[in-house]
């Protein structure tokens, strides 16, 4: 499908690092969990983070989200931005 002129392009990836943890237990664990426009959204990441743990997205009422930030893009030392 070929966009109108003045439709502006879609929207990169967006990258967020997520607290949370897994219910029933103390453990605070971190994630960096990256959507993409089409195919996610903010509401899967406890899905993703299921899908990543226990390789079953249904689990994600287990997840238990504390925190979630949008990751800032940063240059590691000795990298070349791009």
């Amino acid at each position: 499908m070929a966009r109108s002129a003045g439709s502006a392009p879609p929207p990169a990836a967006t990258t967020y690092r997520v607290r949370y943890a897994l219910a029933g237990t103390a453990e605070v664990r971190q994630a960096e969990v990256t959507v993409l426009p089409g195919y996610s959204q903010e509401d899967d990441i406890p899905a993703i983070l299921a899908a990543r743990l226990t390789g079953r997205p249904a689990d994600a009422r287990r997840i238990v989200l504390l925190g979630v930030t949008e990751a800032q893009e940063c240059v590691r030392p000795g990298a070349r931005p791009a």
